[in-house]
């Protein structure tokens, strides 16, 4: 990141924080946009040049895959499920302060269909992300093949963040890279008789 991109990254950050921890206080309902900038220590104006309203604050800056790490998987040449563990690895690992905070996203978007719409959202701009990067690895490959690929990777580092929020496991990393592997043996089930 530049030194610009790197600034605009925190302050929307600081933005997300600020908006977690005043819904979090006071409920969503009650939080304004004018008060999650007084919080944050910017302007409205400010705000509005990071986010278009509180809901989208409160998701913070899109997930990403890092740009580097995923060059990296693109032109990876080792097992793709290996490739792939670094790629999150590299993801989620930006994200190791940020247990609480997460946690508190996660908890205000199962209470606000906004949120959550925005969450799914979220979700669906990282599988397409992901079947862009797997296309890219794989040109070629059968669609329908990535699309399920993409999916399935998604929902594996999703239950993992949800366990690593809820303190069911620890390591955030290792529980990502533990579902990964589950894809490997979901599949094998379907090749085997009932």
């Amino acid at each position: 990141m530049s030194p610009l991109e790197t600034r605009r990254f925190k302050t929307a950050k600081k933005i997300q924080a600020a908006a977690i921890e005043l819904a979090v206080r006071d409920g969503l309902p009650n939080v304004t946009t004018e008060a999650i900038a007084r919080h944050a220590g910017i302007s409205t104006r400010t705000f509005f040049n990071y986010y278009p309203y509180k809901e989208a604050a409160l998701m913070g800056p899109p997930p990403d895959y890092p740009p580097e790490a995923s060059d990296i998987f693109v032109a990876g040449k080792g097992r793709l499920i290996d490739d792939l563990g670094l790629l999150i690895e590299a993801h989620l690992a930006r994200y190791l302060n940020e247990r609480e905070l997460i946690g508190a996203m996660l908890a205000l978007s199962d209470k606000d269909p906004k949120l959550e719409a925005l969450r799914n959202s979220a979700m669906l701009a990282r599988r397409a992300q992901m079947r862009a990067l797997l296309h890219r690895r794989m040109p070629g490959s059968d669609e329908r093949v990535i699309e399920i690929l993409a999916a399935a990777i998604i929902a594996a580092t999703n239950a993992a963040t949800k366990d690593w929020v809820s303190g069911a496991r620890e390591n955030f990393i290792a529980a990502a890279h533990e579902n990964l592997s589950l894809i490997l043996t979901a599949a094998e089930m379907l090749d085997k008789p009932a």
